[in-house]
């Protein structure tokens, strides 16, 4: 089973658990990438799922059977989050409730139903054609400014170039999320310029 293969398996369970729950939740990080079809330099270590501070007690409550711990705060010098874990399929999997990232570029808030799930693509992972299980992926856009600030420099490179073969399509998400958010001018400013770049060929 390849990594793709024993990804897709876990989603589909916790998909599966979480039908007509009511909780909203994405799916982001490396694993999202690879879903896409976005080629990565290692394999995904983990699955991310986010979610909502308030969703995240009953997505827990659904995926109890797979729990290795219980949801816990997690503060470091720039993440905030409620972090709980569980091994699905034999893949680890985080549950990443309201989580926020501070830099010196700005304040960037994950919110799901308000924010993330408005512009995300959803992956069908297999299902009837009556009822499809279907999995959300975070917008690219998240992608990009996460990375952005937390400074992985290689992974935002990715993402823009995946990002400026289909600007168009990417904008909207683009923008709403520097809308919502508090992101420096300056940084918004090198980031549409690192786009552009690479939509007009440049490295």
């Amino acid at each position: 089973m390849t990594e793709s293969d024993a990804i897709e398996r876990a989603l589909g369970e916790i998909a599966r658990r979480l039908t007509d729950s009511g909780a909203s939740w994405v799916v982001g990080g490396s694993a999202g990438l690879m879903l896409r079809g976005i080629a990565l330099p290692r394999p995904p270590r983990d699955l991310d799922i986010y979610a909502d501070v308030g969703d995240c007690g009953l997505i827990h409550e659904r995926l109890a059977a797979y729990a290795t711990d219980k949801p816990v705060r997690s503060v470091t010098a720039i993440y905030e989050s409620l972090l709980s874990h569980y091994e699905i399929a034999g893949v680890a999997v985080e549950l990443v409730g309201g989580f926020v990232v501070s830099a010196n570029e700005g304040r960037y808030e994950v919110k799901v139903p308000d924010g993330l799930l408005k512009d995300a693509e959803w992956l069908k992972l297999g299902g009837t054609e009556a009822a499809p299980v279907r999995v959300p992926l975070v917008p690219l856009a998240h992608e990009l400014w996460f990375n952005r600030l937390r400074g992985r420099a290689d992974r935002f490179e990715l993402v823009a170039a995946v990002m400026a073969e289909q600007p168009d399509r990417h904008e909207p998400a683009l923008r709403r999320l520097e809308a919502a958010n508090r992101l420096t001018t300056e940084a918004a400013a090198g980031v549409h310029a690192r786009l552009r770049a690479r939509a007009e060929g440049g490295r």
